[in-house]
C-alpha cells in the first residue's frame, strides 16, 4: 500500500462522492446561471469555459482526496453531472 493512500469504508466512499462531486455540480450550476444572466455575445465560449473548469476542478478534488478506490467513478460522475448542466444551458441558449 502506498503511503498517504487509505482504503475507504463504504461510508467513506459515500462521503468522498459527496465532498468531491457536489462542489463540481454546484460550480457548473453557478457558471451556467452566470452565462445565462450576464449579457455576453460569446455565451457558448463562456459555457465551454465553465465545463472545462468543472472538469479541472473535478480532477483536483480527486487528487486532494488521495484515495484511489472509486477515482474513475467519482471523476465520471462529477464530469457527467457538469456536462448535463452545460447541455441544458446550451439548449436554453439556443431556444432564446
Amino acid at each position: 500500500m502506498m503511503e498517504g493512500v487509505t482504503e475507504p469504508t463504504p461510508l467513506d466512499q459515500r462521503r468522498l462522492r459527496l465532498t468531491s462531486v457536489l462542489p463540481v455540480w454546484v460550480l457548473a450550476v453557478v457558471g451556467a446561471v452566470l452565462v445565462l444572466t450576464l449579457p455576453e455575445k460569446d455565451d457558448f465560449a463562456w459555457l465551454l469555459l465553465v465545463f472545462v473548469l468543472c472538469v479541472l476542478v473535478s480532477f483536483v478534488l480527486q487528487l486532494i482526496t488521495a484515495t484511489k478506490d472509486g477515482l474513475v467513478e467519482r471523476i465520471s460522475i462529477a464530469s457527467s453531472g457538469a456536462f448535463v448542466v452545460v447541455l441544458v444551458t446550451a439548449v436554453v441558449l439556443l431556444a432564446r
